[in-house]
């Protein structure tokens, strides 16, 4: 059964949430952060995540070792793609030493305590009274659950949002309220469109946002969803906004890998608004990097039915997990509970949304998260209606059979039917069938 998940308004303080995407990086804080200093540490914990080094994870593992000095941690970031969870699924399976991780995706944690990478930390959640959110039997549930049990602890929520160009809303006169609909949302992109300009790097969502939890899957996860109604209008207006040029070109997109560096044509100005999680906050504020002269609104997920509050595409996320082969289990655990409990303080400025709830009060939140030059790059308003707004409605699914396959059937499915070169009836045809055979045979082999 699923369980949906409202963002609570006390559950949105500290910050806002993201998966990482940059260039893999490492680094050892024992010397001159807060450790002993001498390296004389009796235990090192490897950790491996996809956030910077720099926006959150090096002061939040200072802060772990002052508190632990005999306690060493050195964090390797990988980029949070196919090939950096493939690196580190082969280093969990391989001769590479590490003690805690992070995926960022259920699906991807699913597949990893399959795999028997995960340590069951069911027990351990449960002994911590400020973790009751959390619990297998929370309601509404707080954490994924596989087979009754707990592999991982969530650091972060991980709303999506629409960042705008306030510069080019001002241009055409667009005013916009607290929320919008799908057409609303395409007629604004098109009024946003001109030449050498697209309204929007992405297409809005829908079937999520209509069907919430466990949306891809039908008969208790026996069966994909992909035939639901949904799923075809999705895909068919992505299709008319890209072929009317409103929505950037998936060409395009392929050849810049624009699915993972979406930022940049946004920051750029080559699309008015894109559709992404908090990671994007990162780059606005690095004006050295990303320079740019426009401020950014924020509005939610449009929702596809009028008068209907709309499920949000993003997720509880940062699921910090310990590695069986670990042979710190035990100090692992501290640091994932410290990470969880911390991580308001240190990682809102990495553009992260912390599952536990703090004391900092909203304008408190907005200065970490929107940084010192927040005046002149945000719509701070809008941003203080989105993230603390009672009507944020995140899915907690509960099935992943076959997840990272269906995700590979999808990702290509998707790519051929926006090139161009796949109908959208066939997409769906092939979407069922494709699926559907993935979860036979994970069924199969359970």
């Amino acid at each position: 059964m699923s369980h949906p998940t409202s963002i609570s308004r006390r559950a949105l303080i500290g910050g806002a949430a993201a998966i990482g995407t940059a260039t893999l990086a490492g680094c050892n804080l024992a010397k001159g952060g807060g450790g002993s200093g001498s390296g004389s540490n009796s235990v090192s914990l490897n950790v491996w995540g996809g956030v910077p080094n720099e926006t959150g994870p090096d002061d939040l593992c200072k802060a772990f070792m002052a508190e632990h000095p005999d306690i060493k941690v050195t964090y390797t970031r990988y980029v949070n793609d196919e090939q950096g969870n493939l690196k580190l699924d082969t280093s969990l399976t391989g001769g590479v030493p590490i003690d805690m991780y992070f995926s960022y995706s259920p699906a991807r944690l699913s597949q990893r305590a399959s795999n028997g990478l995960a340590v069951d930390l069911t027990d351990k959640i449960t002994a911590e009274k400020d973790f009751s959110q959390f619990a297998v039997d929370a309601d509404p549930l707080g954490n994924y659950v596989f087979d009754g049990k707990q592999y991982a602890v969530p650091a972060a929520r991980a709303p999506s949002q629409v960042y705008i160009n306030q510069s080019m809303l001002d241009e055409a006169g667009i005013k916009l309220g607290d929320n919008w609909t799908t057409d609303e949302f395409v007629q604004v992109a098109k009024e946003l469109t001109k030449p050498g300009r697209f309204g929007s790097l992405d297409y809005p969502p829908q079937a999520r946002a209509v069907l919430g939890p466990d949306y891809r899957y039908k008969n208790d996860g026996k069966a994909s969803n992909f035939a639901d109604p949904w799923f075809a209008k999705e895909l068919q207006l992505a299709q008319r906004l890209k072929q009317d040029k409103v929505v950037m070109d998936q060409k395009t997109i392929i050849a810049e890998k624009l699915q993972t560096f979406s930022q940049n044509p946004y920051i750029a100005g080559r699309v008015a608004m894109l559709i992404a999680s908090g990671q994007i906050i990162r780059s606005i504020n690095d004006t050295a990097q990303y320079p740019h002269d426009f401020k950014t609104f924020v509005m939610p997920i449009p929702s596809p039915q009028k008068g209907k509050q709309g499920w949000n595409t993003g997720q509880i996320g940062d699921l910090i997990t310990v590695s069986p082969k670990s042979q710190h289990q035990d100090e692992a655990w501290e640091l994932a509970k410290f990470w969880v409990r911390n991580a308001g303080k240190y990682m809102t400025k990495g553009g992260r949304l912390p599952t536990m709830p703090g004391s900092s009060t909203e304008d408190d939140i907005l200065a970490q998260l929107l940084s010192d030059k927040a005046d002149t790059l945000y719509d701070v308003e809008s941003w203080r209606r989105f993230l603390f707004s009672p009507n944020l409605k995140m899915p907690v699914d509960t099935i992943f059979t076959a997840g990272t396959e269906i995700d590979t059937i999808l990702q290509k499915l998707n790519d051929e039917t926006l090139l161009g070169t796949r109908s959208v009836s066939s997409w769906v045809q092939q979407a069922v069938k494709q699926s559907d055979a993935a979860i036979k045979k994970a069924g199969a082999g359970s």
